[in-house]
């Protein structure tokens, strides 16, 4: 059996089929698992770029009443934001589309922090969020909801983004994995800053 497949096949071939075999195993290994799924999604980020909303949503009054509270315990309300650009990612740990996007978005945090606010935004125990931004070095500010989430950021899938502008539009709403490291971004980021 094996000398018929080694026959057939190229030395290209071995290794690919061997390339595949050891992702199959590092999927099925659960230690492995999250961080296997997003190193592979990590080079389809391309593909995925946000497209600005033709028709841009006024944010209700209802999500400025928002309250969340950071990974030190300070409890904010979103309308401390109000008039601001403010850029909201809605994640997880255990969500390898997140972990495939978190470096391009700590770039973009690390670039743009002091010019825009930055919310992300997880549902688990803070002490696992803060072990895993640890654990990956990220500096991104973390936020667990208190209240309900308004109906502007509700969504059955993460991660979704949202990115609002002064006047309290919705510029992007984009659900998935997405490259938010681009040329473009950063010129929707630049425009919306003036």
């Amino acid at each position: 059996m094996f000398k018929k497949y080694f026959k057939r096949k190229s030395v290209l071939g071995i290794v690919i089929d061997v390339f595949i075999a050891i992702l199959f195993i590092l999927i099925l290994l659960p230690v492995t698992r999250k961080q296997t799924l997003a190193l592979m999604l990590k080079p389809t980020l391309f593909i995925h770029q946000p497209k600005v909303n033709k028709v841009k949503e006024h944010l209700t009054e209802d999500a400025y009443s928002w309250q969340l509270i950071d990974i030190t315990g300070e409890r904010i309300r979103f309308d401390r934001f109000k008039g601001k650009v403010i850029f909201i990612n809605l994640w997880a740990t255990w969500c390898p589309p997140c972990i495939a996007e978190l470096p391009d978005l700590q770039k973009i945090y690390n670039e743009y922090g002091d010019r825009v606010i930055f919310l992300f935004i997880s549902n688990e125990n803070k002490n696992i969020v803060n072990s895993f931004l640890q654990k990956k070095r990220f500096n991104i500010p973390v936020y667990m909801p208190i209240t309900e989430y308004p109906v502007d950021f509700e969504t059955n899938s993460i991660p979704t983004s949202f990115l609002i502008n002064k006047k309290g539009e919705i510029i992007i709403a984009k659900k998935g994995v997405a490259q938010w490291n681009s040329r473009r971004i950063r010129k929707v980021l630049d425009s919306l800053i003036e």
